[in-house]
């Protein structure tokens, strides 16, 4: 979802539609009333503005392709400023339709019969009926209307706002329907309801209308701005003048609109993954959609989208003095509707993304920074030159690159997962696991999941196909089931491993979790820790040692020297070091010189891995305590031959550079290494 204005946010607005991963919502409000926006409104009387709306639907159909070239020339052009008189309206529907009634005689009609006559005849037919609707009007009307200067493209839509009843929103859906231009792709802020822009400047002057608001010759500084439900009358303008800021914000605030927040913008806030607040002029185009009741509350509901707020790079009259911390500032006023409502900041913005080009301009100047230190969280700024070349316009990929194709790969990215259950005894354990992976949720991951196992037989026909993924049995001994299952690891290109005791000392709903870190493919191991989950480890050395507590306590204290070993040879402490739960990438495991169902793979692992810095997660699992008759145990002369293989491995030459580079595959399509 995109707040935009009418053409700040273009270069973000191009770089979304384009993309055909993206569904987008551009959101707009429609309190424009300058040029022929102002005359159209003031002779329908209860529209609002189509200008920012036309603008966007002209970028937007241009970049989609999805209408003749030629019809968004025409809707964009503006008539002849001589071409003043109200009797012009049904001379240029006639010469849109191509009508042989004398008009071609016109001058002033020259510029618009040439590109009407370039429109398809149905299209023709579409822009000539609206306009007709609205010379009909002009006919029956005794409201004055000069077309000097006027946007085609706005009469157009305010015939269709006739045509469908007076019903703003309505009218936005037609408009973008003749641009070829789906519903939704465009929408307004509100439900449609009529409001005029006021607003009061730093110096308590009243500011009666969007036109004065944005007036460059001004160069105002806007102290707030306001919704009123009709425009002021001269008299009022004249006696509001006079009112000190206290009295005028009283006054305005009792007109206050009663807009109210377009549903369908609501269900889009619901379902975003990202939302932009683009730039823009801030207090006519953007600021006032904050205004919007139920708005924030939206938006604060979506705790999943992220939701960037890009500054300006160059200042618009109205912000004249105004820093990038000031526009952050201002924006959070208008979202938390004036500082009333008691919703969280990062709730409503995510991301401050404040322009630093490095560099002056020749042209217009930059916004500054502003005070950095005011921000509470620094981890909500980013700082960086998002301005494409020296152009003032935004680079679009700069900005939303890193986010979108976050998404993107969170979307598509579907890591190939091996399972192996290792130690299972019986077949029943085999399946006890499985059932425990699904009950944990594996099947709702983005992973392409095949189990090995070394149970004592297959499992039955019937239970492999109801789990949903290949189940498949390795044989020989320790060591050849080790070279089928590396000769697999490779030749089907899985990405990671889980390495799983199935004994029945562990829960299998923990394979899930430590499959639902891999889905991005940023760790290179995510290892299991019964440490982290305290009661049960200890309940385990309860059981094992109840009646040997000399043995418990060489063991208890042999364990905590391994994860200190592993601090001291490699500068990082791994609190369980003999888990039987790890998930670690297939160019780790396949390196290992021992079966990776040995004793001694846990210390080759992670000693490949602290080496070379893997990126590396620790997470709890469940532990159960098991007699030591039915499962095999850490001896102390296998702690022993673990210090001793993690000194070693700590004492041979490091592995070269292309070796390393070898553990980590290439960046996929999309995939996001660090941001």
């Amino acid at each position: 979802m995109l707040f935009s204005g009418g053409r700040g946010s273009g270069a973000l607005t191009e770089q979304l539609v384009t993309n055909p991963r993206i569904a987008l919502t551009v959101v707009v409000n429609g309190y424009d009333d300058g040029a022929s926006t102002g005359e159209v409104r003031r002779f329908l009387g209860d529209a609002l503005g189509p200008s920012d709306f036309r603008k966007n639907a002209a970028r937007l159909a241009r970049a989609r392709r999805s209408c003749h070239a030629a019809l968004v020339d025409l809707l964009d052009m503006r008539l002849d400023p001589a071409l003043a008189e109200r009797a012009a309206g049904a001379r240029i529907a006639a010469v849109v339709r191509g009508a042989a009634d004398g008009t071609d005689a016109d001058p002033r009609l020259a510029s618009l019969r040439t590109r009407a006559a370039a429109l398809p005849p149905g299209v023709r037919d579409g822009v000539s009926t609206r306009l007709e609707r609205f010379a009909a009007e002009l006919h029956t009307s005794s409201a004055p209307f000069s077309f000097a200067d006027c946007s085609v493209g706005n009469l157009v839509f305010a015939g269709g706002f006739l045509l469908t009843g007076r019903a703003f929103n309505a009218a936005v859906d037609d408009y973008c329907a003749l641009v070829g231009l789906p519903h939704g792709l465009i929408d307004n802020v509100t439900d449609g309801t009529n409001a005029s822009l006021v607003a009061i400047d730093a110096e308590g002057r009243f500011l009666g209308s969007e036109e004065q608001i944005v007036d460059a010759t001004r160069h105002n500084r806007i102290q707030d701005i306001f919704l009123i439900a009709a425009p002021p009358t001269p008299d009022e303008v004249q006696r509001w003048a006079a009112s000190s800021r206290q009295e005028l914000a009283a006054i305005l605030m009792a007109r206050a609109a009663p807009v109210r927040l377009n549903p369908r913008v609501a269900d889009a806030i619901h379902a975003a993954d990202l939302i932009v607040y683009a730039p823009g002029t801030q207090h006519s185009s953007l600021f006032p959609s904050y205004l919007t009741p139920g708005l924030s509350g939206a938006i604060a509901a979506n705790l999943m989208a992220i939701k960037l707020l890009v500054t300006n790079i160059q200042a618009d009259a109205e912000i004249t003095g105004s820093s990038a911390v000031d526009i952050v500032d201002r924006a959070t006023f208008y979202l938390q509707n004036r500082g009333r409502l008691s919703v969280a900041t990062p709730c409503l913005i995510t991301h401050y993304l404040l322009n630093n080009p490095g560099h002056e301009s020749g042209t217009a100047p930059y916004v500054p920074l502003g005070r950095l230190e005011s921000i509470e969280d620094p981890r909500l700024v980013r700082v960086a030159n998002f301005e494409e070349a020296r152009t003032g316009r935004h680079d679009a990929s700069k900005i939303l690159g890193p986010f979108v194709e976050s998404f993107v790969a969170r979307w598509t990215t579907t890591q190939k997962v091996a399972v192996v259950l290792h130690e299972a005894s019986t077949t029943n354990k085999v399946v006890q696991t499985v059932i425990e992976m699904v009950r944990g949720g594996i099947r709702d991951l983005p992973v392409d999941l095949t189990v090995f196992h070394d149970g004592p037989d297959e499992v039955g026909a019937g239970f492999v196909a109801s789990p949903g993924f290949p189940i498949r049995r390795l044989t020989g001994d320790e060591v050849e089931r080790d070279r089928g299952l590396r000769l697999l690891l490779e030749a089907e290109a899985f990405d990671y491993v889980i390495l799983f005791e199935s004994s029945g000392m562990y829960n299998g709903e923990d394979i899930a979790t430590l499959a639902s870190h891999l889905n991005l493919g940023r760790l290179d191991a995510v290892w299991g820790s019964r440490r982290l989950s305290v009661r049960d480890i200890q309940e385990s050395y309860r059981l094992t040692y109840r009646q040997r507590t000399v043995l418990g306590a060489i063991s208890y204290a042999g364990s905590h020297a391994l994860s200190l070993l592993y601090l001291a040879l490699f500068g990082r402490y791994v609190s369980d070091t003999l888990s039987a739960a790890r998930a670690v990438r297939v160019g780790d495991a396949v390196r290992v010189s021992v079966p990776l169902t040995h004793k001694l793979a846990n210390q080759h692992l992670l000693a490949s891995l602290l080496r070379r810095k893997a990126e590396m997660l620790e997470v709890p699992v469940q532990f159960f305590s098991i007699s030591p008759a039915q499962v095999r145990r850490t001896t102390p002369l296998d702690g022993v031959r673990a210090v001793c293989t993690a000194i070693g491995a700590r004492l041979r030459p490091a592995p070269g550079a292309a070796r390393n580079a070898a553990a980590r595959p290439a960046a996929r399509p999309g995939e996001i290494r660090a941001r």
